[in-house]
């Protein structure tokens, strides 16, 4: 029987991104982007083996709150750290079921704070953030997989070098651990700081922050609170499973009843800083490992309107193409990425939401 310890030193080892176990399958691990198969052939993971490694991962502290929460709704996320060769490493876990199976995919989190140069990020993100007093809105979007937390980790990471300031955050679970700050940070996660989110969206604007993370805009009650927030003078940094800058804006709206369209329209036209989605690409550098292609929307007082009037919502795509402050599609981060020599024209194609406009934006650079 498999034990949680074969699967982290071999993670360990290979730098794995992610381990993940699932009931009648091979243990697989993510490495630089991709999967890779553990153990020999009919060596497959029995569901007693998977719940007993889940039992393992959780705390006196974690088990009653979790082992419910699976019960209740077939998944459950919570944060695991543990030593090993005398190391501390960090997971993020969720344990779910897929077709009635149990499975676990836990996804590695690392005790240094990224920059952004170490995450290969343009220069428009720390521009972004530049600016210590700012108020407002700025949303980082992006599939499963794609980079969100550490990108919001590096956004904490450098407002954090700054002691006048307090940081805090609300997650589920805890991810990157702030030590060494210059800012007070606390971070609060969700079963053991708080009961839910609306319980710490509630109190948060009681405990004198400056900047407000919160880990995941999950309904309207979230967006309406990063609102307040940004509206009350307190910068707010937070993420959103969406594919593009355009389908995150719609994503937001969509919290509401078509009703209210226009006045969130009209609040985030004012509240909203920027909106900075991302993927994850395998570099053909190998010392890069992964790199991201990015597509970001600045809120200038010219393209307010763009987010105020619902006629020329349609419109939001085509302002970030002109490329004005900074602002650049997938397609343009794509083509850089491809005269860089990270990625081939081939793979790039794969990974554009739209191949054809690709072809024609890396014909005219190369004209």
């Amino acid at each position: 029987m498999y034990k949680l310890e074969d699967f982290l030193v071999v993670a360990e080892k290979h730098e794995a991104s992610d381990i993940h176990l699932s009931t009648g399958e091979h243990p697989r691990l993510r490495v630089k982007g991709k999967l890779h198969s553990l153990g020999g052939e009919g060596v497959l993971l029995a569901e007693e083996n998977i719940m007993k490694i889940m039992e393992s991962t959780l705390h006196e502290n974690q088990k009653e709150r979790c082992r419910k929460l699976f019960q209740e709704n077939g998944s459950v996320d919570y944060s695991y750290e543990v030593s090993l060769a005398g190391k501390s490493i960090r997971y993020r876990i969720q344990v779910f079921r897929s077709m009635g199976q149990l499975s676990i995919a836990m996804r590695r989190i690392h005790y240094d704070i990224p920059n952004f140069e170490q995450l290969n990020l343009p220069p428009i993100y720390r521009k972004v953030m530049e600016n210590p007093e700012q108020k407002g809105i700025i949303i980082v979007g992006g599939e499963t997989g794609s980079g969100k937390s550490s990108t919001l980790a590096a956004m904490i990471g450098h407002i954090a070098k700054r002691p006048d300031k307090h940081i805090v955050t609300i997650e589920d679970p805890i991810e990157f651990v702030f030590r060494d700050t210059k800012a007070l940070v606390h971070q609060r996660e969700m079963g053991v700081d708080f009961p839910n989110y609306a319980e710490a969206l509630r109190a948060v604007l009681r405990e004198d922050p400056n900047v407000i993370m919160i880990g995941e805009m999950r309904d309207a009650e979230t967006v309406h609170a990063a609102i307040k927030a940004a509206e009350t003078g307190h910068l707010v940094l937070t993420s959103l499973h969406t594919a593009t800058a355009a389908w995150t804006f719609s994503r937001v709206l969509n919290f509401f009843k078509e009703a209210e369209h226009d006045a969130v329209r009209i609040n985030l036209s004012y509240n909203l800083l920027a909106i900075m989605n991302q993927m994850l690409l395998p570099s053909d550098e190998e010392t890069v490992g992964l790199i991201p292609a990015t597509e970001v929307f600045i809120n200038t007082p010219s393209v307010r309107q763009y987010l105020r009037e619902k006629e020329k919502e349609s419109e939001l795509s085509d302002v970030i193409k002109e490329g004005h402050d900074g602002m650049h599609s997938f397609n343009m981060s794509l083509a850089r990425l491809i005269n860089e020599g990270h990625i081939g024209i081939t793979e790039a194609k794969a990974y554009s939401h739209n191949p054809q406009e690709l072809a024609m934006l890396i014909k005219v650079t190369n004209a």
